[in-house]
C-alpha cells in the first residue's frame, strides 16, 4: 500500500514537472475570432477586375452573409460579381443571395467588374459614377455595391490589402482594423486604383489622403486644401477630432444634357465627389465644404431614423449649410464678402421660392417633388441657424457649442428630434422653440430683414424684392469677420 502511494506520488511529481502545452495569449484568442477581408486585382498592372475574399473564423458559425441586390440609385448588383467560389458556407434558398457560415468557419471569394460598355453616361445610369467602373488604366468602386452585409450574427474583420497595387487608396488602412472593423463600416467605403493623382497631407492631427482623377476648375491641390481646412476647423469649433486618417476621392462624370453636375457623398472616414469637368470652382468648393460638415452633422451625433429624416432637414441640411459657409470663412477659403454673398443668395432664393411657406409635415411629403422643395430646408434652415447662432452668442454661447453638445451626448443611441431640440433650446433660449414652431412646423414666412444679425452686418432690401447682407458702414472686413465667426 505504501509502495503504491509512493509510486503514485512519483507519477504526480513527474506530471507536475512536465512542460504544459503552449496556451494562446489574449491577442491570439482575439485574432482567432476575427475574419479577414482581402482586396486585390485579378491581373497585375491592369484594373479590369477587382478580387474580393472573406475568410471567416469558427466564431462566425451560424452567421448569415447577404448580398444586397439594390443600393441607392443602383440595381441588379449581382451582375457585378462573377466567379464566386466558397467553402464552409451554405448557400441559402430564396430569391436573394445569402450564405450561412458552417461550424468551423469558411471563406467566399469572387471577382468584381463593370457590367456595361465604356464610360458611365446619363442615358444608362441614374447617377453616373455610382456603379463599379473597372478599366485597363483605373478602377473605382463603392463598397456598398460589391460587399455583403451581416443579416444575422457576424464577426469583426481585419483587412488585407497586400494584393492591391501601389497606386491605390481605400477608405481604411490595415492598421485601422488591427483589432477588427465592422463589415457595415468597411462596406461604407470607396476604392480608387490606377491613374488617379494620389496625395497625403496633414490637417491638424488628421492625415488627409486624396485620390483625384480628371481635369477640373479646381486642381487636386486646391481640392485637398479645402478638405484639409474644413476638417481642421470642424475639429476646432466642434471640439471633436475623430479622424486619425481621412480619404478624399474625386472621379469625373459626364456633364448632364444641360449644365454641370457635382454630387458629394459622405462615407466612413472618407468622402466621395463625383463631378463633371465643366463644374465651376465655387460650386466644387462649396459642395466639398457642405459634405464635410456632415461628418459632424449628424454622423458624429448618432444614427437617425431614415424614414423621418425629411422632417428634421431644417437641422440636418440647414445647419450644415450654415456651417459650410462659416467654416470656409474660418479656414480662410472665402472672405467676409463671400460669406455675406452666400447668405444673401440663400435669402433671395428663399424669398423667390414658391414653396417657402410649406409646413414641415407637408414639406416632408413633397420633398422630392421639385428642386424648390428640396432646396427649402437648406435656405430656411441656414437663415435660422445664423439667427440662432447670434441669439446664443447673446447668452455667452454659440451654435458651435450646440453641435459639440450633441456630439458629446452620442451614446450610440438614435439621434431624436427631442435631443436636437433640447440641445438647441439650452444654448439659444426660449426664442428657439417659438421660432421652430412658427417658421418650420407651421411654415410661416420668414423675413430675412428681421433676423438677429451681427452688429457689423446690415440687411438691405433690393428693388427686385430680394435681400442683400452687407458690412455696416464704418466696420472693417477683418473686424466683421471676427464678429461673424465668434470665439473658436
Amino acid at each position: 500500500m505504501v509502495r503504491a502511494m509512493v509510486a503514485a506520488l512519483g507519477i504526480l511529481a513527474l506530471a507536475a514537472c512536465a512542460p504544459l502545452a503552449p496556451q494562446p495569449d489574449a491577442s491570439d484568442r482575439a485574432a482567432a475570432e476575427l475574419g479577414v477581408l482581402s482586396l486585390g486585382i485579378a491581373q497585375p498592372g491592369r484594373f479590369e477586375a477587382v478580387t474580393v475574399r472573406l475568410d471567416l473564423p469558427a466564431s462566425a458559425a451560424g452567421s448569415v452573409l447577404s448580398f444586397p441586390e439594390n443600393w441607392g440609385p443602383e440595381e441588379n448588383l449581382s451582375q457585378l460579381r462573377r466567379d464566386t467560389a466558397f467553402r464552409g458556407l451554405e448557400r441559402l434558398p430564396g430569391e436573394g443571395e445569402a450564405y450561412r457560415v458552417a461550424p468551423g468557419g469558411g471563406w467566399i471569394a469572387y471577382t468584381v467588374a463593370q457590367d456595361y460598355d465604356g464610360e458611365p453616361d446619363w442615358q444608362t445610369h441614374r447617377l453616373p459614377g455610382m456603379r463599379v467602373r473597372t478599366a485597363q488604366s483605373h478602377a473605382f468602386l463603392l463598397g456598398q455595391t460589391v460587399l455583403p452585409t451581416w443579416s444575422q450574427g457576424g464577426v469583426p474583420l481585419t483587412l488585407d490589402l497586400q494584393s492591391l497595387p501601389q497606386r491605390a487608396a481605400f477608405s481604411f488602412a490595415p492598421a485601422d482594423c488591427a483589432t477588427g472593423c465592422a463589415l457595415d463600416d468597411l462596406a461604407n467605403s470607396v476604392l480608387a486604383l490606377g491613374d488617379f493623382a494620389f496625395d497625403t497631407r496633414q490637417a491638424g492631427d488628421t492625415t488627409v489622403r486624396s485620390a483625384i482623377r480628371g481635369s477640373f476648375a479646381m486642381d487636386a491641390d486646391a481640392m485637398s486644401g479645402v478638405l484639409a481646412g474644413m476638417l481642421d476647423q470642424g475639429a476646432q469649433r466642434f471640439d471633436d477630432a475623430p479622424f486619425a486618417s481621412y480619404l478624399f476621392a474625386v472621379n469625373p462624370i459626364p456633364a448632364p444634357p444641360q449644365g454641370s453636375a457635382v454630387v458629394g457623398t459622405g462615407l466612413h472616414r472618407s468622402f466621395l465627389l463625383l463631378a463633371s469637368e465643366n463644374a465651376d470652382a465655387e460650386r466644387l468648393r462649396h459642395t466639398i465644404a457642405h459634405e464635410i460638415v456632415h461628418e459632424w452633422i449628424t454622423r458624429r451625433m448618432g444614427p437617425t431614423d431614415e424614414a423621418s429624416d425629411a422632417q428634421r432637414m431644417w437641422f440636418t441640411e440647414g445647419a450644415t449649410e450654415y456651417f459650410a459657409w462659416k467654416l470656409q470663412l474660418a479656414a480662410g477659403l472665402i472672405d467676409t464678402q463671400d460669406f455675406l454673398a452666400g447668405m444673401s443668395d440663400l435669402a433671395s432664393e428663399y424669398l423667390a421660392s414658391p414653396v417657402r411657406e410649406l409646413p414641415a409635415g407637408e414639406l416632408a411629403e413633397r420633398i422630392f417633388e421639385s428642386e424648390e422643395a428640396q432646396r427649402l430646408p437648406y435656405q430656411r434652415g441656414a437663415l435660422l441657424a445664423w439667427h440662432w447662432d447670434m441669439l446664443a452668442r447673446e447668452r455667452g454661447s454659440s451654435l458651435d457649442a450646440v453641435i459639440a453638445d450633441l456630439i458629446d451626448g452620442n451614446t450610440g443611441q438614435e439621434l431624436t428630434d427631442a435631443r436636437i431640440q433640447a440641445a438647441m433650446a439650452r444654448r439659444i433660449g426660449g426664442h428657439f422653440d417659438s421660432d421652430l414652431v412658427r417658421y418650420v412646423v407651421r411654415g410661416q414666412a420668414l423675413d430675412p430683414m428681421a433676423l438677429t444679425l451681427p452688429g457689423c452686418v446690415v440687411a438691405m432690401p433690393e428693388r427686385s424684392g430680394t435681400v442683400r447682407f452687407a458690412i455696416e458702414e464704418g466696420s472693417s472686413r477683418d473686424t466683421c469677420r471676427a464678429e461673424l465667426l465668434g470665439p473658436a
